[in-house]
């Protein structure tokens, strides 16, 4: 009777080691394509800023330019996330980082996630149009403990769009800095104070004067 528990005890720690010996080799396989989407964005990002019409950057800095300067990629700071939505949202105005930038806008809505244990919450916020011929958008922008230290001062953004399935991928990788954090003709718009993440988010862009 003992053999044939062991036996049986012996059976179920293999077929163990081997659905996590599969899971692993998915999650392995998913993260290298992921990185080399990442990589192939990365390059084409660099790519644009020495010739697209949009580039922040100055005729003279695009002469000393060589690269954009991210953290590498990492597959723990991806979240596919739903988007909690405000039954009743509250207009605000969106600050622009130069003075007298006001932005029209109201509380969309709210992102969780947990990392490291903790649990996180990200506000979007949605942009009105201040100007003929500008459409209204989602601005999910931040600040964390790299900030101004390792990171923009002034934080940094995440792209998402609304879709019908209310289902977005967060994706910190892909946070980059605002035009202002190449030249001070622009005014971006300052994330909101409640976005001021209590960790240090290492994935993403780092400061622009360390990309050359």
């Amino acid at each position: 009777m003992k053999t044939l528990l062991l036996s049986i005890l012996v059976f179920i720690l293999f077929l163990s080691c081997q659905n996590n010996s599969k899971k692993q080799a998915h999650s392995v396989a998913q993260a290298d394509s992921l990185e080399q989407a990442f990589k192939a964005h990365l390059l084409e990002t660099e790519q644009e800023f020495l010739a697209a019409d949009w580039s922040p950057l100055s005729e003279e800095d695009k002469k000393r330019f060589t690269h954009l300067n991210y953290y590498p990629y990492d597959i723990s700071w991806r979240f596919e996330l739903p988007l909690h939505k405000y039954a009743t949202p509250d207009s605000i105005i969106v600050k622009g980082s130069k003075k007298g930038d006001l932005r029209p806008a109201f509380k969309y809505g709210w992102f969780e996630f947990e990392k490291d244990g903790q649990n996180f919450n990200l506000q979007v916020i949605k942009i009105l149009p201040s100007r003929p011929g500008q459409q209204a958008h989602l601005f999910l922008g931040f600040w964390d403990e790299t900030s101004d230290r390792e990171t923009y001062g002034g934080g940094r953004y995440i792209d998402i769009e609304k879709n019908e399935q209310n289902l977005y991928m967060v994706d910190f990788n892909y946070a980059y800095n605002p035009y202002c954090a190449y030249s001070g003709r622009y005014s971006c718009a300052v994330p909101p104070f409640e976005n001021r993440l209590k960790i240090a988010v290492k994935a993403g862009e780092k400061k622009y004067k360390k990309h050359h």
